[in-house]
């Protein structure tokens, strides 16, 4: 079994078969003696050549990668917001459609407020 590395990503992966791997996209066996102790986002090839960046350009990295990390968390947030906007719509619009049964039966509308108490004591006994 050999070492490859990505030639897109410089990312390693040890202990495969050579010939699953188009040296087109991989380096085979490549020389990583002098990175063996780095991590591998501070490696850099030049001509096939792997060496450990310099500090300044480990700075540059961290800030990439905190920027990539900023980026992600914003679209998760916004994604759970949307997520809570729709599920709150659906409570809205069930606790309408209850509420017009409630009102044939001559009982009291529910509330919002009563609904979310409702879902949080199922949430509570469920656990």
């Amino acid at each position: 079994m050999s070492t490859v590395v990505n030639r897109m990503t410089l990312t390693p992966l040890f202990d495969r078969d050579l010939s699953r791997y188009d040296i087109a996209h991989f380096w085979h066996d490549p020389d990583l003696s002098a990175v063996i102790d780095v991590d591998p986002i501070y490696w850099k090839e030049t001509g096939g050549v792997f060496s450990e960046m310099t500090p300044t350009e480990k700075g540059v990295k961290d800030a990439q990668i905190a920027a990539a990390n900023a980026t992600r968390d914003r679209h998760i947030a916004k994604r759970r917001i949307a997520d809570e906007r729709v599920l709150r719509a659906f409570a809205e619009v069930v606790m309408d459609e209850i509420n017009i049964l409630r009102g044939e039966h001559g009982l009291a509308d529910r509330t919002l407020s009563q609904l979310v108490t409702a879902i949080k004591g199922k949430i509570d006994a469920a656990q």
